[in-house]
C-alpha cells in the first residue's frame, strides 16, 4: 500500500501541485475581483467648473494679472493675494494651493486644461 501510495505521488506529484496552485490562484481572484470591480466603478462625478465661481474667488478679473497652465496647476500672478478667498476656490474645485509673493498655484487633481479653459476663454 505505502509503495503504491509512493509510485502515485512520484506520477502524479506534479499535477497535483499545479492543481493546488491554480486552486489557490482561483480563491484569491475570488477574493480580489469583486473588490477591484466595485472600486473602479465608484469614480466621482466631474465636476462642473463655474467660472464666475473662480473669478470671484480670485478677487475679479482686475486682480488677474497674468495665467499659466502647467500641467495639473494653473499658476496665476495676482494683484492682490488678500483678495482670495481660499474657501470658495475648494467649493469650486481647487483641491490644493501655493502661495508665493504675487503668485498663487491651483492645484486640480482632475482636467486642469478644461478648467483652464473654462474660466480664461482660451
Amino acid at each position: 500500500m505505502l509503495i503504491s501510495f509512493n509510485r502515485f505521488l512520484e506520477d502524479y506529484g506534479l499535477y497535483l501541485a499545479l492543481g493546488v496552485v491554480a486552486l489557490i490562484i482561483i480563491v484569491v481572484c475570488a477574493i480580489v475581483l469583486p473588490y477591484y470591480l466595485k472600486r473602479k466603478k465608484e469614480k466621482p462625478a466631474p465636476r462642473l467648473i463655474d467660472k464666475t465661481a473662480y473669478v470671484t474667488a480670485l478677487g475679479g478679473e482686475a486682480n488677474i494679472l497674468s495665467k499659466e497652465l502647467k500641467g495639473s496647476r494653473i499658476v496665476l500672478r495676482l494683484a492682490d493675494l488678500s483678495k482670495v478667498d481660499k474657501e470658495k476656490l475648494k467649493e469650486a474645485g481647487v483641491d490644493g494651493f501655493i502661495m508665493m509673493s504675487d503668485k498663487l498655484t491651483l492645484v486640480l487633481k482632475g482636467d486642469a486644461e478644461t478648467a483652464y479653459k473654462t474660466i480664461f476663454g482660451e
